[in-house]
């Protein structure tokens, strides 16, 4: 059985002094987000980079790292591509996950149902078993389906180039779905209480998930 390792980072955890510690092209592009909480969120995304370089010391990635995105977003390193790796925020954390085959995370904050949203991102299989949930039901339901395609856009690199409702998800359990791609593992876990986490991995093989929080001290080693 493989791993696939997740940390998170609460954005209330970061102090602004830290921002010091990333390549300065990092510092410049969180010094031009005008939202303080959304510059947080990019500072704690970021020092989870650094953490993560620290820890696994991928071939030819220098400190501080300069993660570069391809053209629907997907982060990667250019001097080390092996190196699978992806970020979200939602909320008051960021979090990261790291494998050694293509990956997609994703983490929402539980908010209210958006019926309008499920119909235009759910595909028709999926709407059946889902209008016919309680009001309260559907709620979760929606965030599970967004975390999981949202992960699986993010794996393959295409972003939202690709349309949710072309996706169809069926549960397995609480923990794990399937798609028609029988080469993708979705895994789909609660975080502390108030998120949806999905992750999406490119792989047969079975997997265990190692999940951290960490503190700014742990960051800061």
């Amino acid at each position: 059985m493989k791993k696939i390792y997740v940390f998170a980072l609460n954005i209330n955890d970061v102090y602004e002094e830290s921002l010091n510690l990333l390549h300065k092209k990092q510092q410049e592009r969180i010094k031009n987000i005008k939202n303080q909480n959304a510059k947080k969120q990019a500072l704690a995304a970021e020092l989870l980079v650094l953490y993560i370089v620290k820890k696994f010391k991928p071939k030819n990635i220098s400190i501080p790292p300069l993660r570069i995105a391809g053209e629907f977003g997907k982060p990667y390193f250019a001097e080390n591509t092996d190196f699978k790796f992806n970020i979200s925020h939602s909320g008051n954390w960021a979090v990261i996950a790291v494998s050694d085959y293509e990956i997609g995370i994703d983490i929402e904050k539980i908010g209210k149902l958006r019926t309008n949203v499920a119909k235009r991102i759910l595909h028709e299989n999926e709407k059946k078993e889902f209008f016919l949930l309680d009001i309260n039901e559907q709620q979760i339901k929606f965030y599970d389906y967004w975390v999981l395609k949202e992960s699986i856009v993010k794996a393959t690199g295409k972003g939202m180039n690709d349309s949710f409702s072309d996706i169809y998800i069926r549960f397995i359990d609480e923990k794990e779905a399937k798609m028609d791609k029988k080469e993708f593992q979705l895994l789909l876990f609660p975080f502390q209480g108030e998120y949806k986490m999905g992750i999406c991995i490119f792989s047969k093989e079975r997997y265990k998930i190692f999940t951290k929080i960490l503190s700014y001290h742990e960051i800061m080693v």
